[in-house]
């Protein structure tokens, strides 16, 4: 006797009993039905139920949504089916069981990030409970692993052409365009514990002991697992390792996420707790619709290239707007290769001075290059003259060296250097962009339309962790980590749709009430002319508007 195989039941609300809305109607077919239809090529069927089959209570699902005012769902669905789901279905092969239409599914988990629901378990219960979620779905009730293993089959579409076509599409609802962006970035703890931080010396002892257990059970999946991710630990170490030494810190004090190698070690956002992160950034135009966004595990400023160039694939980006923290020649050799104006203060944009500021020893900044002389004057209008230069190489750029004979009788010498010799100063190729740039942001002008930069991109990130709940990643790896950055980027992009459609709708019922009011005041007019002639009518019609 054969065993049974346990198959996982496509389950979807039960609607054989309810009233139809459409019996006297025909309903036409969506645009991808009818593009399957006449293919030549055979495309798999998907369990895709129409929602306006369903009712509550003899009353149409749709007109019940309607009632009570959940009318979230309602704009919803038709922006989903604006979208080409193409890409998603071209990975299932015809025949066997019919899968969740991926339509379906993806409007499930953007409608439980806009509520701040990430759990795959409580999304499962979501697409079961939410009257909202049935329009959106059809009333499919995926479970928890469905959901995460859709996720994970269609990771790279949902970062990339997916969250473009969204974007595109967003910024097509909105009136809004890519010629003036902002950027920034934020810290995101990640899906790890801090009592798996480790130093090279534990998890070194770790890494023998999992090379012990793995020889000694070469079938047991989870030993080799572990081994596999402490090696990768031991690979990330090494490399952070090299780079705290490049920078003159002791490379003794580097730590590694045991089970999480990717997350970084850094302070958490207005906390001095230092946690296992990643820093999730994104560049969003004046109507706060992000057009591109990406995750580094430590750093801000090494994904502006990719973000630029897909903001410019959207539309052509004139100006990008940073603040101080991408004040840096990466940022600055970017923005030169894409030919994009970039406004970015050096220091701080608060008060009259937007220089960088330090509490050990005036900064460079404060240093005037004079280009006729080749030399630098100081603050205390001392001269710094050109010593040598270093080519540079492998460890760094090339860069020049001036240093100057009076600093021993300058009354400004405590806050300048501390070293016996003088102060010295490093001039790079970069030097002059960041001159250039200094200058321009002392303009009234660039100052402000860099003013705009903060309205702009900051109330994102609090809608990200306010209202979406991104305070934490749920997934796992630099990887995971990005498809889950795009999820609730796409789904912050949906609200700023259904924004624009409120004030449209807004602007059309004012609209509306002005021209009803405007033919109130022309009867009322067209009266007051007609009435008979006497001393109190003619006062009355007399009235002057």
């Amino acid at each position: 006797m054969a065993a049974e195989v346990n198959i996982r039941p496509v389950r979807t609300l039960y609607s054989a009993k309810q009233y139809s809305l459409f019996d006297e109607c025909e309903v036409e077919p969506l645009p991808e039905l009818i593009a399957q239809s006449i293919s030549s090529e055979p495309m798999a069927h998907f369990e895709a139920p129409d929602p306006r089959g369903l009712s509550i209570n003899g009353k149409p699902l749709g007109e019940h949504l309607e009632h009570a005012g959940l009318t979230i769902p309602l704009k919803l669905r038709p922006f989903l089916q604006s979208l080409s789901f193409a890409e998603f279905e071209a990975r299932y092969r015809p025949g066997g069981r019919p899968p969740y239409a991926p339509r379906a599914m993806v409007g499930i988990i953007l409608y439980g990030l806009l509520q701040g629901i990430s759990s795959l378990r409580d999304l499962e219960r979501l697409a079961r409970a939410d009257v909202g979620c049935w329009w959106l779905s059809g009333g499919i009730m995926p479970d928890h692993s469905v959901i995460g293993r859709f996720v994970h089959q269609h990771a790279e579409s949902l970062t990339t052409e997916f969250f473009d076509q969204l974007a595109r599409r967003t910024l097509k609802v909105t009136g809004s365009g890519t010629t003036t962006l902002a950027g920034d970035g934020t810290v995101i703890e990640a899906m790890s514990s801090r009592f798996r931080l480790m130093k090279e010396e534990a998890l070194n002892q770790a890494l023998a002991q999992a090379k012990e257990a793995a020889q000694a059970n070469p079938n047991d999946a989870a030993a080799t697992k572990r081994l596999n991710g402490l090696e990768q630990a031991q690979a990330e170490l090494k490399s952070r390792q090299q780079k705290q030494a490049a920078k003159g810190k002791d490379p003794a004090k580097t730590q590694v996420q045991s089970n999480e190698p990717e997350a970084v070690l850094q302070p958490q956002k207005n906390s001095k707790d230092f946690r296992s992160s990643y820093k999730p950034s994104v560049l969003a135009n004046d109507n706060r619709v992000i057009v591109a966004c990406d995750v580094h595990p430590s750093s801000e400023t090494e994904v502006v290239p990719g973000l630029l160039d897909r903001a410019q694939a959207m539309g052509g980006v004139e100006t990008a707007l940073f603040d101080a923290g991408y004040f840096s020649n990466g940022v600055l050799d970017t923005a030169e290769q894409h030919n994009i104006e970039l406004l970015c203060p050096e220091g701080q944009s608060e008060g009259d001075d937007w220089n960088k500021q330090s509490n050990k020893q005036i900064p460079k900044s404060r240093f005037i290059y004079q280009a006729d002389d080749d030399t630098y004057r100081c603050p205390g209008q001392q001269r710094l003259t050109r010593r040598h230069t270093c080519k540079g190489g492998k460890s760094g750029r090339a860069y020049t060296v001036y240093a100057c004979d009076a600093c021993s009788d300058c009354p400004l010498k405590s806050q300048c250097t501390r070293s016996e010799s003088g102060r010295t100063l490093k001039r790079y190729d970069s030097d002059t962009q960041k001159e250039a740039l200094r200058l321009k942001m002392d303009q009234p002008e660039p100052r402000q339309r860099y003013r705009q930069r903060q309205a702009m991109v900051e109330p994102v990130f609090s809608q990200l962790r306010g209202r979406q709940g991104l305070n934490r990643f749920r997934r796992k790896g630099l990887a995971g980590v990005k498809v889950e950055f795009a999820l609730h980027a796409m789904a912050y992009n949906l609200s700023r749709a259904l924004v624009a459609a409120l004030f449209r709708a807004l602007y059309h019922w004012l609209s509306r009430f002005m021209s009803s009011f405007d033919r109130m005041v022309d009867i009322w007019l067209s009266y007051t002319t007609d009435l008979p002639t006497s001393p109190t009518v003619e006062n009355t019609a007399g009235f002057q508007w």
